[in-house]
């Protein structure tokens, strides 16, 4: 039996675990970076982990393809949806992007805290920190 450096090497991570990572570091750079008069907070809709807690979370108003996070500011919504490199949106969160862009809130997709920092710098919400 041979070994190989690559069969030493951990496997590399999920795509779930990339958008963990992912959106853990952009609430980490929105903490710091966002003004004081704007907040932020995260849509928790991927923990539902059993059928019970999915249907009880539709009752309470839980809608397929919310973004992941959302960041208020001046009476306007912003949200966020965020993936890993290779990932795409679903049906449903193209659709649900449509809707919430139609109620005028904007709406983007980004793979890094990079592309964050440039959309909200785009929409128009001052930041406190950049990244260097």
């Amino acid at each position: 039996m041979s070994i190989t450096t690559a069969s030493l090497l951990p496997d590399p991570p999920k795509r779930k675990q990339l958008e963990s990572l992912l959106q853990r570091a952009v609430h980490q750079f929105l903490s710091v970076a966002l003004p004081a008069e704007a907040i932020h907070f995260s849509i928790p809709n991927g923990l539902m982990r059993s059928k019970q807690a999915g249907a009880r979370a539709k009752g309470e108003a839980l809608r397929a393809g919310i973004p992941d996070l959302c960041v208020i500011y001046r009476s306007k919504a912003f949200f966020i949806e965020l993936k890993a490199p290779h990932g795409r949106m679903s049906p449903a969160q193209r659709e649900m992007a449509r809707k919430l862009i139609y109620c005028g809130a904007a709406v983007c997709m980004c793979r890094s805290v990079e592309e964050v920092e440039a959309s909200l710098l785009e929409a128009a919400i001052p930041l406190r920190a950049r990244l260097s």
